[in-house]
């Protein structure tokens, strides 16, 4: 018995131990040590993490069939795009804005990618080194559009020189220079417009043109052709490194066919003009 009692007196306080541990320096030398690990594997992860960005692609709102609002159709680029950023592995969110405040926000950084076609820009926002630009995505054309029965004065764009100009409030156009714009806010509204002889030519989009004629019921027709280009994805100088995979992205959706079916589901019931 005497033995036993001797073993279990001697055996170490584990808990003064630990208090006097936790003490000493040497306890402070391995908290450290665990804080500075820590944030380092912290830090390398978020650093290998790409960054969360911001876009926007709403144009005027009514940009039919490009930008619908509506969830379960929302339109050929919402679809194209969320195809391109998953294919990339980007996480991006996207930011509804005005058409003229979307020019504003990215040149100053508020948003870090549009969707645009360079033909529609002048030629020194085209050089703007603030930019880059991805590969094409699909065509678009635009046309002087006008009723029918003052379409012959609009088959050839010095016809607008000087003359007012139905346009999108906050869109580009490479030549505005030499007419005089007068803005509304969507395409929607500029064949409204038209029809109420409010302008007597407009610049729209082919098949925006189309659409809400269609739509409204107002006879329009095609005059010159103002721009046939590519629409890209323009992107922040500062995100150049994500072009690789976003172009590796837009060249796999083009080859199986995934743009095609994309566009074909949203213009199959527009009729040819």
């Amino acid at each position: 018995m005497k033995d036993v009692f001797l073993a279990k007196k001697e055996k170490p306080d584990q808990t003064k131990f630990m208090n006097n541990f936790k003490h000493s320096p040497l306890h402070l030398i391995f908290s450290l040590f665990f804080i500075i690990l820590y944030g380092a594997i912290f830090s390398s992860a978020h650093a290998a993490s790409p960054p969360a960005l911001k876009y926007n692609i709403t144009a005027s709102g009514s940009y039919y069939p490009y930008y619908i609002d509506d969830e379960n159709s929302p339109g050929i680029l919402p679809e194209i795009i969320q195809h391109v950023l998953s294919l990339s592995n980007i996480d991006a969110q996207h930011i509804e804005l005005p058409a003229k405040r979307t020019v504003k926000y990215l040149h100053l950084g508020h948003i870090d990618f549009d969707v645009i076609s360079p033909e529609w820009l002048s030629e020194k926002e085209r050089e703007n080194d603030m930019f880059r630009y991805s590969d094409n995505l699909f065509t678009v054309e635009e046309y002087l559009v006008s009723l029918s029965k003052n379409i012959n004065k609009w088959q050839d764009l010095e016809a607008i020189k000087k003359h007012p100009v139905g346009t999108v409030l906050g869109y580009y156009y490479y030549d505005d220079e030499r007419f005089t714009r007068v803005d509304f806010h969507s395409e929607k509204e500029l064949v409204k417009a038209l029809q109420l002889n409010r302008i007597e030519v407009a610049i729209i989009d082919k098949l925006s043109a189309i659409y809400w004629s269609n739509w409204f019921n107002i006879n329009t027709q095609l005059g010159a052709l103002h721009s046939q280009g590519n629409l890209k994805i323009r992107i922040r100088a500062e995100h150049q490194s994500l072009l690789k995979n976003i172009n590796a992205a837009i060249e796999q959706l083009k080859n199986n066919g995934t743009i095609d079916t994309i566009i074909n589901k949203y213009t199959k019931n527009i009729p040819p003009q």
